[in-house]
Parts: structure tokens; C-alpha cells; sequence
């Protein structure tokens, strides 16, 4: 695994990527045997509180601030929701034609705030606010996408190619309060953890891997010219697990 740096001036800090590994190649198989991964992510020790976006467009209709996404956590649970969950490598397994990503621009939030893709696949993107929107979509410095949307209820499509799996920055160069990130990879074997902090991974070859999590940053290690807060490193973890045959794997894990 390598570890990629990269910046941002934004108001949150492009994260330094954690690159799962890149097989290649993926077969698409029928898997009659097929395990499940799920489990929960918890939140250690005192939780903080990210500070509101201050919206410096629009504030007529997005309003003056809005809440933060960089950690979002269950107050008597501790379940963390928007943590990214995926296998390092998988060569062969279920389709992919089932994943159908969507990126909806909506009160002046990306929503969802973290999703994920395969590679080489379309990602469709809609205008939701009667406002002009235009992402902008990077990936170790390399712009992905950067596509206007001036009309309320548009849908576009774009296939996303990169020259890796990763996490690719989407912002807004409208409204630079707005953010959200975009896993990209080689196979269909990955989810964001909802509201409860869970996730599952269906239809999983057995077999060991290497299931890893991610999380932006919350912690906040200074401020951009127009005093928005900026983030530092996100977190990871990985775990070697084995997947067993028609059986479900449970994996937890607490981050802080």
C-alpha cells in the first residue's frame, strides 16, 4: 500500500489518500458460495464537533451556515457514519452493473457526502437547488470531472476515469462550502458505513483479504484566507480477515 499527500485550500483539506492496490484486471464471476462482511464503526474517547460552514454564496437560500459532515456520530452510540469500508484487492466476483452511483447537488450540501464507484463506470450527477453548481472532481492533482450544472432537476452523466483506485475530492467551485469525497475502485467490494455506523459487503468469494476503513479528517489544523477551518490527515485502518463460504464475517471498528 503507499501512502499519497495531497493539499487542498479549500475548506476542508484534501485528504492523503490511503491507494488500495490495484489488481488490474476483474472477472466477473457467479458466486454460488458467497460470504458477507459486516459490522459497525464506533467513535473513541470525547467526540468533537466540527465547526458549521459558513456559506459565503447564496446564504439567501443555502443560509448563513450549515452543518458539517466531516464527522458525523450517533450522540449516545458512538456510531460513525460516512467511514468508507473496502476490500484492498478482490480479482474475481459479482457484478458491478448493480451499482448505479448518484451525486445530487441539494440545499447546497453534496449528498451523499462520501459514495463509492468502479472504476471506468458512469457517475451521475444532478442539480437539485435552483442554483448554479459546478463540481469539480480531483484525484492526486489530476482533474477527473469539472461540469456546470446551471439547471434545477438536471442529471448528467460522466464516466469516471482515473489512473488508480482512490478516494477523488469532489468540490464545488461555486460554492466552495461544499464537498464531498468519491471511492474509486477496481471492483464492486466496498460500502459507507449510515447513520448506525454499519456496513455490509455481500456476495464475497471466500477467501482472506484485506479489509480496509477510511475516514476524512476532523481535526482542524488551521484556517484558509477566508477563515475556513482546513483538515488534516484522515484516518485508516486495516484488518486481514477471511471471508468464510456461505457465512457472515463480523468486523468492527473504533476510531478516534
Amino acid at each position: 500500500m503507499r501512502r499519497v499527500l495531497r493539499g487542498s485550500s479549500a475548506l476542508f483539506l484534501a485528504a492523503a489518500v490511503l491507494w488500495p492496490a490495484s489488481a488490474g484486471s476483474y472477472d466477473v464471476i457467479e458466486v454460488a458460495n458467497g460470504g458477507t462482511i459486516t459490522g459497525q464503526v464506533t467513535f473513541g474517547g470525547d467526540v468533537p464537533k466540527p465547526e458549521p460552514l459558513t456559506v459565503p454564496k447564496d446564504a439567501d437560500f443555502c443560509g448563513a451556515t450549515l452543518p458539517s459532515e466531516a464527522l458525523v456520530v450517533s450522540p449516545k452510540t458512538r456510531w460513525v457514519k460516512n467511514t468508507i469500508v473496502y476490500l484492498e484487492e478482490a480479482l474475481k466476483g459479482k457484478s458491478f452493473a448493480s451499482v448505479q452511483p448518484l451525486l445530487d447537488n441539494a440545499k447546497c450540501l453534496m449528498t451523499p457526502h462520501v459514495l463509492g464507484m468502479v472504476k471506468g463506470t458512469d457517475l451521475a450527477i444532478k442539480n437539485s437547488d435552483p442554483l448554479l453548481h459546478n463540481m469539480h472532481a480531483a484525484a492526486d492533482g489530476t482533474t477527473v470531472f469539472n461540469l456546470a450544472l446551471p439547471i434545477q432537476g438536471q442529471t448528467i452523466k460522466r464516466r469516471v476515469r482515473v489512473r488508480k483506485p482512490g478516494v477523488v475530492r469532489v468540490t464545488c467551485d461555486s460554492h466552495p462550502h461544499m464537498g464531498a469525497y468519491l471511492l474509486v475502485l477496481d471492483h464492486p467490494y466496498f460500502a459507507v458505513t449510515d447513520e448506525n455506523g454499519a456496513f455490509t459487503i455481500a456476495d464475497v468469494p471466500p477467501g482472506k483479504y484485506k479489509l480496509t476503513i477510511w475516514h476524512e479528517s476532523w481535526k482542524v489544523v488551521g484556517y484558509d484566507k477566508d477563515k475556513r477551518p482546513m483538515y488534516g490527515q484522515p484516518t485508516a485502518q486495516t484488518r486481514e480477515i477471511e471471508v468464510p463460504a456461505k457465512g457472515t464475517m463480523r468486523v468492527n471498528f473504533e476510531i478516534k
